[in-house]
């Protein structure tokens, strides 16, 4: 038994208008597998052998890897191990085939012919301290509910075995949130007839895999939209999760503090933090300066300035700080959805500033503000067709050329917060942030 005792909290993080693995189901469709070279075609020859006639890929419907065949080095050794899916013309389950390089041969290491029609989604993490990274495959039932299993590939025999566990989830994701080496699994489900929405941690301990702890979700959630095992801070490791709810986004953040307490049957306990933020579009949380800290949105969509329409939406991008319990502000930034683009604001605009979209949102302007009134205007920025002829930009400078779109900007004449193209040049940056 560990140790250590973790606490886990949750954040809820809640929008109110429509802006890991997670839930997908695709049809039965059954794609035929072509012909390749070199290494493929090695495998192909082992798929078919299995199969033993007639088969058909079988491709995972969401997640990080989603190819029918797919191939990761587990042990570490600079050689890939592979994994493929597939169906027999005479049977709709899923075979799920294990296989391996042995002195530059492919061979299987085992065939399993599961009782699953479908293949949700495939991860990998070492799970159980033994330096090889464990299979967890997700699949996904005739009545769509996803079933986690795990699968471990022992080197020395070059045999594949199924570990005896198995649970419902309608998303997961692992991690190592107690930085003890090993990697743990959160499972996430949601709202049924049955149960409530739940996330488990899910640990190992005396060769075998358990429930350390768990909390309910947001039963208003759909969806799990977007499930990602991020580090918090230097210390801790944490699961951002953005959902669908109905007329919008929510999103929660569940992280883990270890507690050092000298009764070894100290209960595991959860809780929920009360911070609360707002947005107005579907936009999902990232890694916004690759920092490996994935940062939550927070959106206002309103205008600080009485006389301004169309406002500009600026995103407040937020990191979580687990000793303060709250959002920090990380960047923040002036956003144009329709075009594909962000200004960011330095400091100094920061409550200072308004910016307002044409109605066909080619044209940002972004204004200085005085007792809650348009002032100066600082900056326009204007997208205008590959082609416009220079006559129609005079006056612009050219900031981007992307997606038969020019991005060009002009600095206002008069401003009374300071401007200049280096500025410009540095703040602004196409995304694919955004609805």
């Amino acid at each position: 038994m560990k140790a250590k005792r973790f606490l886990l909290f949750l954040i809820l993080a809640v929008c109110v208008t429509l802006c890991g693995c997670s839930t997908g189901f695709d049809d039965d469709t059954l794609l035929q597998p072509p012909k390749n070279t070199g290494r493929e075609a090695a495998i192909q020859k082992l798929i078919e052998k299995s199969a033993g006639g007639p088969y058909s890929l079988k491709y995972p419907n969401s997640g990080n890897y989603r190819s029918a065949i797919i191939t990761e080095d587990l042990n570490g050794d600079e050689t890939d191990e592979a994994i493929a899916f597939y169906r027999t013309k005479l049977n709709e389950t899923v075979h799920m085939l294990v296989m391996r390089a042995v002195n530059k041969e492919w061979k299987v290491c085992s065939d399993f012919k599961t009782e699953y029609t479908n293949v949700d989604c495939i991860s990998f993490a070492d799970y159980n301290f033994d330096g090889v990274k464990d299979i967890l495959v997700g699949f996904t039932t005739s009545g769509e509910v996803n079933e986690l299993n795990i699968f471990n590939l022992n080197f020395r025999k070059s045999k594949a075995s199924k570990v005896k566990f198995k649970t419902n989830y309608s998303a997961f994701t692992t991690g190592d949130f107690d930085s003890d080496g090993g990697s743990e699994i959160i499972t996430l489900t949601l709202t049924s007839a049955e149960s409530e929405a739940t996330a488990k941690l899910i640990d190992y301990d005396k060769k075998r895999l358990y429930t350390l702890s768990q909390c309910s979700m947001d039963s208003s959630v759909t969806t799990y939209e977007n499930v990602v095992s991020s580090k918090l801070d230097d210390k801790n490791t944490g699961v951002i999760v953005d959902g669908i709810v109905e007329g919008g986004f929510v999103t929660q953040i569940l992280y883990f503090n270890s507690r050092e307490r000298e009764l070894e049957n100290y209960p595991y306990t959860m809780s929920k933090s009360k911070n609360i933020t707002f947005r107005s579009f579907s936009v999902l949380s990232r890694d916004i300066d690759d920092d490996e800290i994935v940062e939550v949105p927070v959106i206002n969509s309103e205008s600080n300035a009485s006389d301004t329409e169309n406002a500009a939406p600026v995103i407040s991008w937020r990191s979580f700080s687990v000793g303060r319990n709250k959002l920090i502000e990380d960047m923040s930034c002036m956003n144009n959805f329709d075009y594909g683009y962000y200004f960011e604001l330095p400091d100094y605009f920061k409550g200072k500033t308004v910016g307002a979209l044409s109605d066909d949102s080619k044209t940002m302007e972004i204004y200085s503000i005085d007792k809650n009134k348009k002032n100066s205007l600082l900056l326009t920025i204007k997208v205008f067709d590959v082609g416009t002829s220079p006559d129609k930009m005079k006056g612009y400078s050219t900031l981007e050329n992307y997606n038969q779109n020019i991005y060009a900007y002009k600095i206002g004449e008069s401003s009374v917060l300071y401007i200049d193209d280096k500025l410009v040049k540095e703040n602004f940056a196409l995304s694919d942030i955004g609805a």
